[in-house]
């Protein structure tokens, strides 16, 4: 009789992944366990104590590494339909071969204290766990397979004009421990955009799936979560009443600077939404999109029009760069309501003097340069797509 190695293989596999899933401590252990090599021996015999029969070639097969990125061009299926663990986060919405799914990682432990959500993210996809272990949810069943008593509030969202602080204020809101803070979660970017592409029926749906990735997104990993915050892309403040209309008693910020000084940074360096294209439902005109430099002007100029409605709405409040970091404690963390002793106020601090998207350096203050390297037809764009935008913001901001 002629034993199927490979369907026997599979079917002990199935059973470790099992344990996996009802054994929070058993994949707490394994996910500390970086280097593949290592995970397959502690794997074979963590398999061994619960009677599965598992090959080290085939764990080592399973966690495999994909350096070409091969595995992005197959259409997923769900492996689970309802959320996992409190120690798994989700990390992006793909399509998938039976619609949307929300796939999750494992993150180990390790709290959300890098400058992006995507770091972290890029860490957690290094772990063998998460390679042996896919754990992915379909996205039409998200919010109403939330756990009960996952649903959370944040005490505030971070809207900005982008290049603008944002990043600084997450990071010293990241620096006191007990503040769960995800800055730019692409997965969360999902839901919004499906919100803005879609029509209104979509939107109830929006509004639910944004309410469970905000919750799912700031869980409770570690026990002590006193505070969470998100801090959005900046096209977001486009869809603030989508937010407004999710979280209604949440308080907004709104962060913004000088105009020529933010189109500077996007001509060194352009970020994803300034390219016409990469989010395609931001471009409004051909005109628009057939000029990236103008397009990126444009939509800053709209975004600081979004600003400006949501405060003459006192739904939010607006913060100039210039005011940071004394108004992070003056202005920012009344409005949150975020209490904090003078050990957080030390460790606020501290990350405020460093470079937010590089917290390993000493900040440097490249305003001045910043002006220095303005060309006329940047200071034209900004003149007369973003600034008058800016000042009616300003006015805003003055009369609440």
């Amino acid at each position: 009789m002629r034993v199927d190695v490979e369907s026997s293989e599979a079917a002990m596999l199935a059973r470790l992944r099992d344990a996996i899933d009802t054994d929070p401590a058993l994949a707490a252990r394994l996910a500390a366990i970086v280097d593949g090599h290592s995970f397959a021996i502690v794997a074979h015999a963590e398999a061994a104590a619960f009677g599965i029969d598992l090959s080290l070639a085939a764990i080592a097969a399973a966690i495999r590494p994909d350096p070409l990125g091969l595995e992005r061009f197959a259409l997923p299926l769900p492996t689970h339909h309802e959320w996992p663990a409190p120690a798994w986060l989700p990390v992006a919405v793909a399509d998938g071969a039976a619609g949307p799914v929300v796939e999750w990682l494992h993150f180990a432990g390790r709290r959300l204290t890098e400058p992006f959500f995507e770091e972290a993210v890029r860490r957690a996809r290094c772990l063998p766990l998460n390679r042996l272990r896919p754990v992915r949810t379909p996205l039409d069943r998200f919010a109403e397979t939330m756990p009960a008593g996952a649903a959370f509030a944040p005490s505030g969202f971070v809207f900005h004009l982008s290049r603008c602080g944002s990043t600084l204020v997450a990071q010293m809101l990241a620096a006191v421990p007990d503040h769960v803070v995800a800055s730019e979660p692409p997965p969360l970017d999902a839901i919004v955009q499906r919100a803005s592409t879609g029509d209104a029926a979509a939107r109830g749906i929006a509004v639910a799936q944004l309410r469970a990735m905000v919750a799912a997104l700031l869980r409770d990993r570690h026990g002590d979560r006193r505070i969470g915050v998100v801090k959005l892309d900046c096209w977001h403040m486009l869809a603030w009443e989508l937010f407004a209309e999710a979280f209604s008693d949440v308080p907004f910020l709104f962060l913004y600077r000088d105009p020529v000084e933010i189109l500077v940074s996007h001509a060194r360096r352009p970020g994803s939404q300034t390219v016409p294209g990469l989010i395609p439902h931001l471009a409004e005109d051909s005109d628009a999109a057939a000029d990236p430099a103008m397009f990126g002007a444009r939509l800053l100029g709209r975004i600081a029009d979004a600003a400006t409605d949501a405060v003459r709405a006192r739904r939010a409040i607006a913060v100039r760069y210039d005011a940071l970091p004394d108004a992070f404690f003056d202005r920012i963390l009344p409005h949150f309501g975020i209490a904090v002793d003078d050990a957080g106020r030390t460790a606020m601090r501290a990350a405020g003097g460093r470079d937010a998207k590089a917290p390993t350096t000493r900040f440097i203050d490249d305003r001045a340069a910043k002006h220095v390297e303005a060309t006329p037809e940047l200071r034209g764009r900004a003149a007369a797509l973003v600034t008058p935008a800016v000042a009616r913001l300003d006015a805003a901001e003055a009369a609440r």
